[in-house]
């Protein structure tokens, strides 16, 4: 390794071996030896691409991932690159397409340095970067060749027009900067209120002058390859953008309204739904408890909770936490109205379409015949799913499904409903997962909540059990900073998630008597299983969420001792 970096240094392409990528990969126990080996046939017919490219183009490891081996092994650090503030002008020092035929972006400058990022060093080694640069001292980093291409691709773009289409492109791009969820674009009467959806909070952006309404709409509606000439109807479509080494995908929907046609897009980046459970804000506790529901070799396990409460997102993350041996020897598959996130590893995703008949009851009939080990139905909606995806997990299978219920043992109760036996349903279900999305506040503009000492005097029985406050944690408050680079005046930044797992074995006697809440309560109470909102303050009293939040994602009646200060603090915050 060490000569390796030292011949990189000097330029001179060392005799290495070609799939040492594969090998570590191989390693770590991340690809098997038949996915090598299929990779390296892969390579041999067009050897004119990396070796990394084509791992990355079979999913087998992401670019970042492989960015880091490659830049440990040459003892180099992995260049951070972002399209907001990378040097454009640096970027044209060497012509496009010699920067892209050698895969090498220089980023940074200043009167005697400059940063490269280049996806090989023993392809462009500091020999190369020292002739091409003979009045800098040259430092190499490495980056993914896709993350590369694209920032010499916007390095070299011309100036951006003032036109339609290239007004609706830079209000994709800010939005996705701006980690909005959805963009809004929607007509009034002189206008067009251009909105972002961020943290779950609808936030007014910019106007449009009404000479701009038609244009800025077309546009839209040609990038989400919707049809133009219809003006009457709802339309729905899709589209992409690369920006880095991310891939986001674009879902339009597109309704008639009074002052013009209205949309909305969806920006969905296929690494959102991979997170892993530390990310989402999963306790270590609940985290084996979700472990050990994706350990049953059958049965069900649900996520209930309202649209928009990141149960897809939940279901998706627990499957990309499986270990990797057990991924590679697992059929997995999904069934989802839209498929949202793109995994790129051994999921085999199936879009639903009722409108031509593949119904998630339709669809769910013939993936049993794939022999599947794991099926994610992607909802719940009407008995013959539910029935099919009963028989699916009784028959040998893990099947994962969400429904609509406030709670987790509504899905209990929910499920009975529908029309399924209740004694074949004490018999499937291994465990149901609630979840809420609430914001977390600023890092920068928080500060004590000025009501700690009763919130914590209101819920000291709860914060003992569990340990908190040891550590001089509080109940925080979020203050919008008008001037905050990280929330931008909201006091909020990102969302974490609160949850209520409650593993089901050993209670088949209560679901098939479809017995109360407070029996399955009592229960699960020696378990350590809290609910939604216990959790949720529990969250609030380490600082990850405020109590404010968690009062307005679980609809729990606010104690009147609190009442008043909450207004006020909520009246502060614009809540």
């Amino acid at each position: 390794m060490a000569l390796a970096a030292e011949n990189a240094a000097e330029g001179e392409p060392p005799k290495h071996d070609t799939f040492w990528l594969g090998h570590a990969l191989a390693e770590r126990g991340t690809i098997t030896a038949e996915q090598f080996s299929s990779a390296k046939q892969l390579w041999r017919k067009n050897p004119r691409v990396s070796f990394a490219s084509v791992l990355e183009a079979l999913g087998l490891a992401a670019a970042n991932e492989l960015a880091g081996l490659i830049a440990r092994r040459h003892s180099l650090s992995v260049a951070i690159l972002d399209s907001r503030s990378f040097d454009r002008a640096a970027a044209r020092l060497l012509p496009f397409e010699a920067a892209r035929r050698k895969c090498v972006l220089p980023y940074s400058q200043s009167e005697k340095t400059i940063d490269l990022a280049v996806e090989d060093p023993i392809a462009y080694g500091m020999r190369q970067a020292r002739e091409d640069f003979p009045h800098y001292a040259v430092r190499l980093h490495v980056a993914p060749r896709r993350e590369i291409i694209s920032l010499l691709e916007e390095a070299w773009r011309t100036a951006t027009p003032a036109g339609a289409g290239d007004a609706f492109a830079s209000l994709v791009r800010d939005a996705i900067a701006e980690r909005a969820s959805d963009l809004h674009l929607e007509p009034r009467e002189n206008s067009v209120d251009v909105r972002l959806r961020i943290d779950g909070r609808l936030i007014h952006r910019r106007y449009f002058e009404k000479e701009m309404r038609e244009p800025l709409i077309q546009a839209a509606k040609i990038a989400g390859r919707i049809d133009i000439t219809e003006r009457r109807l709802p339309q729905d479509g899709q589209g992409c953008i690369a920006i880095g080494a991310r891939n986001y995908h674009l879902r339009f929907s597109c309704i008639p309204a009074v002052n013009g046609e209205s949309i909305v897009v969806r920006i969905i980046d296929d690494h959102a739904g991979l997170r892993s459970f530390e990310e989402m804000g999963v306790w270590p506790e609940d985290r084996k408890r979700i472990e050990a529901l994706l350990r049953q070799p059958n049965g069900l396990v649900y996520v209930t909770g309202p649209t928009g409460s990141g149960k897809t997102t939940l279901l998706y993350s627990m499957l990309h936490n499986l270990p990797a041996h057990r991924i590679n020897e697992l059929k997995i598959v999904t069934l989802e109205e839209p498929v949202e996130v793109r995994h790129p590893r051994f999921f085999l995703q199936v879009d639903v379409d009722e409108k031509i008949g593949r119904t998630f009851g339709e669809l769910l009939r013939h993936v049993l015949r794939h022999d599947p080990d794991v099926v994610l139905v992607g909802e719940t909606r009407d008995r013959p799913t539910a029935e099919i995806t009963l028989r699916a997990a009784l028959t040998g299978r893990l099947c994962l499904s969400t429904l609509h219920t406030n709670d987790a043992l509504g899905a209990i109760y929910r499920l009975a409903d529908i029309g399924l036996d209740p004694l074949m349903l004490a018999s499937a279900l291994k465990g149901v997962i609630a979840q809420r999305l609430v914001r977390r506040p600023c890092v920068r503009c928080r500060r004590t909540h000025p009501q700690d000492d009763l919130l914590r005097a209101r819920h000291r029985s709860l914060l003992e059990d569990e340990g908190i406050g040891a550590g001089g944690e509080r109940f925080q408050a979020a203050v919008p900073g008008q001037d905050c680079p990280v929330c931008r005046g909201r006091g909020f930044h990102g969302r974490t998630a609160i949850l209520e797992v409650c593993p089901l074995s050993g209670l088949e006697r209560l679901i098939a008597q479809r017995a109360p809440a407070e029996a399955f309560r009592a229960a699960l109470r020696p378990a350590g299983i809290r609910t939604l909102f216990e959790d949720g303050v529990r969250k609030a009293a380490v600082g990850l969420t405020t109590i404010e939040e968690v009062h307005a994602a679980i609809e729990e009646e606010v104690p009147k001792t609190q009442a008043a200060s909450l207004a006020i603090i909520g009246a502060d915050q614009n809540l």
